[in-house]
């Protein structure tokens, strides 16, 4: 890929060392598995979780938040290469006059010249810079983000990234990348009737990044329609998170989200030995816990047979 750099300064781009190297791939893989844990209970959440299942995912938050800071530490120095970046196709940096709330720098992103991302910043923690990805506060008081990296990969190349163009002046750039390799829409959760002209939530993945709590709503004129995630301003005005970067990008993302919503997942129980024999068959289905602690595996219609091929089917499934 060859970047396009546009600077206040001269870009100085100083190397990693492989101590550093080795320590960042642990921390990133670290990440990755907090990540991991955290987006489980996120999908597992009830629509009104109480007190201590809060608690837990505000302290699973807690963490992956102390591992960045650790990687912004080791990244503080990290060089900005060409085989670094494999998502960002651009960005734009403004840092801030003072800081505020330990932010020092607002960002925004496009990723495979297809899905925009904004109010990530760059943040002054005790171990040095760290980027932080948009968050979105929810009715219970928590913070959650609203898009970020799927791999620990993904997540070095936004520090990386964002981290040596902030600290080198680099405040604008543009990469050449390749498409992103997947487009989908994922993990559908239908609203109860009183939640009105707000049918669903979802989540959006692109590439590398998924983008969460998108939301399927119903127009005046009845027509569904994906809405990608925005916050309220003080003046009552609506501002954009995450945004198609093109009207083909769109059409795509709203193609794939209608269809999510109107596919009728199957529901079935399963037993841990009937987790593991999917698994070994490389099987793929969601699986969380419900509030008796009973495995519940949310199947696609496609993989009902397959499925059935490896467990016995059961008395009775419930469609969803």
């Amino acid at each position: 890929m060859q970047p396009k750099y546009e600077s206040n300064q001269a870009a100085s781009m100083p190397q990693t060392n492989p101590n550093q190297e080795s320590a960042l791939q642990q921390l990133n893989e670290e990440l990755a598995k907090a990540e991991e844990s955290f987006e489980t209970m996120r999908r597992s959440m009830p629509l009104v979780p109480n007190a201590d299942y809060l608690g837990r995912m505000q302290a699973a938050a807690s963490n992956i938040e102390q591992i960045k800071e650790r990687i912004a530490a080791l990244t503080s120095g990290a060089s900005m290469s060409e085989n670094t970046n494999a998502s960002i196709s651009k960005f734009t940096i403004s840092p801030l006059a003072q800081p505020i709330n330990g932010s020092v720098a607002v960002c925004s992103a496009t990723f495979y010249n297809t899905l925009t991302v904004n109010g990530i910043t760059i943040n002054e923690g005790k171990n040095g810079l760290y980027v932080k990805m948009p968050q979105k506060r929810t009715k219970q008081g928590r913070f959650i983000d609203v898009a970020h990296p799927l791999s620990a990969d993904g997540r070095r190349n936004i520090n990386e990234t964002l981290l040596t163009a902030y600290k080198s002046g680099v405040l604008k750039q543009e990469f050449e990348v390749a498409p992103p390799k997947k487009i989908a829409a994922q993990n559908a959760v239908k609203y109860p009737p009183e939640y009105g002209n707000s049918l669903a939530r979802l989540d959006v993945v692109v590439g590398d990044m998924v983008v969460h709590n998108a939301k399927i709503i119903k127009g005046k004129d009845d027509v569904l329609r994906l809405s990608m995630p925005s916050y309220k301003t003080k003046d009552g005005n609506y501002t954009s998170i995450c945004i198609p970067a093109t009207k083909e990008a769109y059409a795509e993302f709203n193609d794939k989200a209608l269809k999510e919503y109107n596919t009728e997942y199957v529901y079935r129980k399963l037993s841990d030995d009937d987790a593991s024999k999917l698994e070994q068959a490389g099987i793929k289905v969601q699986i969380h816990q419900n509030a008796k602690g009973e495995n519940i595996a949310k199947i696609h219609p496609d993989d009902v047979s397959k499925v059935n091929q490896v467990i016995a089917p059961p008395a009775n499934t419930f469609r969803k």
